[in-house]
């Protein structure tokens, strides 16, 4: 795992804001960022579908989620979720139809938008 610092200090200033209270080193906090296999994946075929169609860029992201295999893209990048938020109710949610959700322009906005670009 790593090598454990052992201090008993309470006062977490300093050198010792870098060490968790059981003296290991703190991770990195947030949410996990999406694997490139899949990101890569998800660009390609945005561009393909674009030139293919003549779409726009998002309008060829939402063809893409309405494909049968697009859970199981969902099911690689949210394998490691956990709690309410894990791959099943994200493919839940893409299932929904947008009006209800917005998640498709939610996800093309925050992620597929500034990959394209």
């Amino acid at each position: 795992m790593g090598k454990r610092i052992r201090l008993n200090s309470k006062d977490r200033s300093g050198i010792l804001s870098l060490f968790n209270k059981k003296g290991y080193r703190k991770g990195k906090r947030g949410q996990p960022k999406i694997k490139s296999d899949v990101k890569d994946l998800l660009i390609v075929k945005v561009k393909q579908y674009q030139k293919r169609y003549n779409l726009s860029p998002y309008a060829a992201w939402v063809k893409i989620t309405k494909l049968k295999n697009f859970p199981e893209l969902l099911k690689l990048q949210y394998k490691n979720k956990k709690g309410r938020a894990n791959a099943d109710w994200w493919i839940a949610r893409f299932k929904l139809p947008e009006k209800e959700t917005g998640i498709r322009a939610n996800y093309y906005r925050n992620h597929i938008r500034k990959w394209i670009s």
